[in-house]
Formats: structure tokens, sequence, C-alpha cells
């Protein structure tokens, strides 16, 4: 699944490197995960790296590495990654606000520090909705939630971040 996330997000980019008016963005910012298979609530920060291919439509890899451990009745849990490619799509609202919503697929890992070598690994669908406030020509401040349902029994995600985002 890894394999499969990095050819598309290495695909998209390559795709639109010809593209006049795309944008190239990369941003970095704090997320937090409730998890419902491992009853946990964890932290992390996240990188993304993306391009705005038109004013309306754009593509984006996401990494993100866990910062805080969660304990339920089987153990602490924590997230060692989470990787994503996605297609986002973009409604300006203002000037200086824009709607976003952006779906893909991604990889989380999780593991459980102490006790029984237990790891939890799931590749989902994601989904989810955001905006982003321009603050000047070169940075804006983007806040979004993202739900993943993730294969094989390994349950659902809710995350939400706030990231710092840079246009280069």
């Amino acid at each position: 699944m890894n394999k499969i996330i990095a050819s598309a997000a290495a695909l998209a980019l390559v795709a639109t490197a010809g593209v006049a008016s795309a944008e190239t963005y990369g941003s970095i910012g704090v997320q937090n995960s409730k998890t419902s298979k491992s009853d946990s609530s964890l932290n992390s920060i996240n990188a993304r790296v993306g391009k705005k291919i038109t004013p309306h439509f754009g593509v984006e890899g996401e990494a993100a590495v866990g910062t805080n451990s969660d304990s339920n009745a089987t153990g602490k849990y924590k997230q060692t990654h989470r990787l994503g490619a996605y297609a986002v799509g973009y409604l300006p609202v203002t000037e200086n606000i824009e709607l976003i919503g952006r779906a893909g697929v991604s990889n989380t890992r999780l593991k459980r520090p102490e006790g029984v070598n237990m790891v939890e690994n799931g590749n989902a669908f994601d989904y989810g909705v955001g905006a982003q406030y321009k603050v000047n020509e070169n940075y804006a401040v983007r806040g979004d939630y993202t739900r993943s349902e993730y294969r094989e029994k390994h349950g659902d995600s809710d995350t939400v971040s706030l990231n710092l985002v840079r246009k280069f």
C-alpha cells in the first residue's frame, strides 16, 4: 500500500509539472486522531506537500509521526507513522478564504510500546473538509477534518489538524 501511495503522489506531481498555473505548497502542523479500534486519542506532527493545479483542484501528499501514547484496556498505543495521498478540491469564498475538500488513501501504523509486541497497520480510504485563510501572498493557516475508514477490520479514525501553509 505504501508503494501505491508513493507512486500515486509521484505520478500526480510529475503529471502537473508542466502546468503553468500550478502552485506548489508545503505545510507543517499538528493533528489529533481518535481511533475506534484502539480506542485512543493520538497526537502527531504532520507535513504536507502539494500542487494546486487549477484554482479548484490539486493533489497533496502527507506524512505524520506520533508525539504521544494513549492507554486503553489492552495497553498503550502510539502512532509511528501516517502516509497519505489525496486529491484536493478548493472553493474560494473570499479573496483570502477558501473551503477545502479532499479524498484519498493512507496507511497508518500504531504500536504498543510495552508488553506484547503488537502492531496495528491499517490502509484506509480518507475523506475530509477544511478551510484555509490566506494571511499574505505566501502564507496561510489551514484547519481540516479527515475521516479514515480502514480496511481489514481496523476500524476508523477522525483526525483534526491545524497547519501553517507556505506557497513556493
